[in-house]
């Protein structure tokens, strides 16, 4: 071998090690604290809607559930133009914000998909039963649909989409119904703010204000 050879060979070895040595190793999912690059966190949008928005929001677009069930008269979708939300613009699920006041009639906390049945008060139908979901499991997104400031086109795939109705349902659980001892709740009156979505069977409302008297 030639010594021209020879020495660019050695090069290519110290160079080989020192990159070897100078490298830095990044653990998967931190890969931000090396690009400067943020992973863009799709439960963003529901929190700070939460914290800045959703107070006003619901209390301004929430109607009386008496209200909606009489003029609905056994069809929510006839009131739809007037008071619902579709998942999908002008389709999907239809859902509703509603207000109201009522008795709790049962109370089940020790299910998965726990809720807890009550008597409306001025229900104009005795066919409409209702029921306020509790969790820690939530069935359906009614909360998240009955927002019309975020959209599905915001996000890139349904996994995103979904997280931002997980979301809303950890906010609900921390700031509304942990603050509530569910075991001794059955009897008690209650004012309420919430969503449901059109669904066979009793309404069930997800809270975004809950009080118990």
């Amino acid at each position: 071998m030639s010594k021209a050879r020879v020495i660019i060979a050695g090069l290519a070895v110290a160079f080989l090690a020192y990159a070897g040595l100078s490298a830095t190793v990044v653990k998967e999912g931190q890969e931000a604290t090396l690009t400067g690059e943020v992973a863009f966190d799709p439960t963003s949008v529901a929190k700070n809607f939460w914290a800045e928005k959703s107070k006003d929001y619901f209390e301004k677009n929430a109607v009386d559930l008496s209200t909606l069930i009489k003029e609905a008269d056994g069809d929510f979708a006839s009131v739809a133009s007037k008071y619902g939300y579709y998942s999908m613009g002008d389709k999907g699920e239809l859902s509703f914000i509603v207000k109201g006041s009522g008795k709790v009639t049962e109370v089940k906390n020790k299910l998965r998909s726990g809720y807890f049945s009550f008597d409306l008060n001025d229900n104009p139908s005795e066919e409409v039963k209702t029921r306020i979901q509790i969790g820690p499991v939530f069935k359906g997104s009614a909360v998240r649909d009955s927002i019309s400031l975020i959209s599905y086109d915001d996000y890139t795939n349904q996994i995103e989409w979904a997280q931002v109705s997980v979301a809303f349902h950890e906010l609900i659980t921390r700031d509304v119904l942990s603050k509530i001892n569910m075991d001794e709740i059955n009897g008690k009156d209650i004012d309420f703010i919430g969503c449901f979505t059109v669904k066979p069977g009793p309404l069930q409302i997800t809270p975004v204000e809950l009080t118990v008297k």
